[in-house]
């Protein structure tokens, strides 16, 4: 089973890594003081995530709104992710989109990316699949592995650009180089179930599923593809085997339930 495209926001606040330096955190602040936008954007990270400094998200925000109303593209992200996200100040997703917006024409990859679930979604924005593309293979363009496997899930799905499982392949590739297990479960699956002959490698897709698998933790959706994948290799009593698991995890899932059956019903021949 493929992954999903897009769900809302990534996990965004990075941790400074202080260790409770108090010599650090009176360095950054007093940088921040004197007009430093980066360090206003570093000093609103650790009262967000309580790094070096006890939690308040309303001196985040304030530090955030500093840097991002002098043009600062990691600030006016902050500030947006905490507006989408109610933290600090009443959730305002209009607000929200006006500073992804100024974050994501400064360049800001992650700001991208958002940008472009919101498009998907209709949250904040008219629905539009095609402007969310744009803004997904920006963010794709700069490395982001969330923006390679959005844009490559839009390909595989034909969502705002013309379905194409070379391009879907391509770019779950680059995503999957930077461990993201969802563009490694997809990248499996088209593997596995492609009717292009240039594509389709079910050894390789099974190679590629147990990588998702490690990565994921045993996500269930995972198994499921790495048991698709083994009966596509002619492996139907690993596909089984496999798919027992993923059923395990989820027990009430009626897909799971009907590959297994199909999946025995293949070993017994």
């Amino acid at each position: 089973m493929k992954t999903s495209a897009l769900m809302t926001a990534i996990l965004w606040l990075s941790s400074l890594g202080m260790q409770g330096s108090s010599q650090q955190l009176d360095a950054l602040r007093a940088r921040a003081q004197s007009g430093d936008s980066k360090a206003e954007v570093q000093l609103g990270i650790a009262y967000a995530s309580g790094d070096g400094v006890a939690t308040d998200e309303k001196e985040a925000v304030k530090w955030f709104r500093k840097a991002a109303e002098k043009g600062d593209a990691a600030g006016e992200y902050s500030l947006a992710e905490m507006y989408l996200m109610g933290r600090g100040v009443e959730q305002d997703i209009s607000q929200a989109v006006n500073w992804l917006s100024r974050s994501a024409e400064a360049g800001d990859a992650r700001a991208q990316f958002n940008l472009a679930a919101l498009y998907v979604q209709g949250l904040g924005v008219s629905k539009d699949e095609t402007e969310a593309a744009k803004w997904m293979r920006k963010a794709a363009d700069q490395g982001l592995a969330a923006g390679q496997f959005g844009i490559g899930s839009m390909y595989q799905d034909g969502r705002g650009v013309p379905r194409n499982e070379t391009e879907a392949v391509k770019w779950y590739r680059k995503a999957s180089g930077q461990d993201d297990f969802s563009a490694l479960n997809n990248l499996a699956f088209i593997l596995a179930t492609s009717k292009d002959k240039t594509i389709r490698n079910p050894e390789e897709a099974v190679v590629t599923a147990q990588k998702a698998v490690a990565a994921s933790g045993e996500n269930p959706t995972c198994l499921d593809t790495l048991a698709m994948a083994y009966y596509e290799a002619g492996r139907s009593d690993k596909a089984a085997e496999t798919e027992r698991r993923a059923l395990a995890l989820k027990p009430d899932n009626p897909a799971y339930k009907k590959a297994l059956d199909k999946y025995l019903a293949s070993a017994k021949r």
